[in-house]
C-alpha cells in the first residue's frame, strides 16, 4: 500500500471529504485527489499538517514505502557518522521510544517550517472595466509570507482590490496563484478581448463560459472562434501573517 492509498484510508476512516482535507490543508480537492492516485506527494513542508489532520505519523504513511536497502542506497553516502548512529540507536529502540522520538522531531520540524519566509511576485489590478473586469498593472510587486500560509504549488500572487467576487473572494485578498491553466470548473484568472476577468471556466463540449464569482454578475460567453488566455489557476488564498513590497519600497 502506497503513500496516497494510505492517505484516502485514513481520510475514508476520518468520514473526511477531498473538500474538507483540501480546506484543512490549505491546498486545492485536486491536489488531494493527485496524492491519493499517486500522481504526486506532498511537499515535506505539507506533510506536518496533513500528518495532524488525518491523526497519524510519518511511520504510518511511509510504512512498506522504501525498502531499507534503498535507504541505505539513497541516503547513506550523504550521512554523517552522527546521523547514522542516531539511525542505529532509533531502530534499536521499543516501539513507544521511537514514538516519543517521532514526536520530537516532528514539533521540532513543525515549529522551523512556520518561521520560514518565502518571497513571491504579486500582481495588481489596473483599470477597471466593464463586468469586473480589469487590466493588469505594468508592474510586479512582491509578497512576503510565511510559507505555511501560502497554498501548494502557487507561482505568483494577486491581490483582489475590488468587492465584486463576493463570496468566494473578499476585497484586499492575496489569491495564490499556479501558472498552470484552469480546467473546467476551476477558477482562474483569464485575459479575453483585452480584458482580465477572474471567474470559473466552464467548458463542456462546444460550450465555454466564463462564470462570474458574484451572482450580480453576468456570465460571458466564449464562441468557438474567439482566443481565451488563462493567466493560471488560483489554488486559494494567503492566509496569516504577509507583507506586501511594491517595487518602489524596495
Amino acid at each position: 500500500m502506497g503513500i496516497g492509498e494510505r492517505v484516502r484510508k485514513r481520510r475514508v476512516e476520518l468520514g473526511l471529504t477531498r473538500n474538507e482535507l483540501a480546506e484543512k490543508l490549505h491546498v486545492t480537492p485536486s491536489a488531494v485527489a493527485n496524492y491519493e492516485n499517486n500522481i504526486s506527494v506532498p511537499k515535506p513542508e505539507l506533510l506536518i499538517s496533513l500528518m495532524k489532520n488525518l491523526g497519524t505519523d510519518a511511520n504510518y504513511l511511509y510504512a512498506d514505502y522504501i525498502s531499507d536497502d534503498l535507504i541505505e542506497k539513497n541516503y547513506k553516502k550523504n550521512m554523517s557518522e552522527e546521523e547514522q548512529a542516531s539511525v542505529r540507536k532509533y531502530r534499536e529502540l521499543t516501539e513507544n521510544g521511537k514514538r516519543l522520538v517521532r514526536i520530537v522531531i516532528n514539533e521540532e520540524y513543525e515549529r522551523m517550517m512556520s518561521q520560514r519566509w518565502i518571497m513571491l511576485e504579486c500582481y495588481f489590478p489596473g483599470s477597471r472595466k466593464r463586468n469586473a473586469g480589469f487590466l493588469l498593472q505594468e508592474y510586479a510587486g512582491k509578497i512576503r509570507a510565511r510559507e505555511k500560509n501560502i497554498p501548494e504549488g502557487t507561482d505568483y500572487c494577486f491581490q483582489i482590490q475590488i468587492d465584486r467576487y463576493e463570496p468566494v473572494f473578499q476585497k484586499q485578498d492575496i489569491l495564490a496563484v499556479s501558472s498552470a491553466a484552469a480546467a473546467h470548473n476551476e477558477i482562474g484568472i483569464f485575459c479575453f478581448r483585452g480584458v482580465c476577468y477572474i471567474r470559473t471556466l466552464y467548458r463542456k463540449g462546444s460550450v465555454c463560459k466564463l462564470r462570474a464569482l458574484n451572482v450580480m454578475e453576468p456570465d460571458i460567453v466564449v464562441e468557438k472562434e474567439e482566443e481565451l488566455c488563462c493567466l493560471g489557476e488560483i489554488l486559494g488564498k494567503v492566509y496569516g501573517e504577509y507583507e506586501i513590497l511594491h517595487p518602489e519600497k524596495e
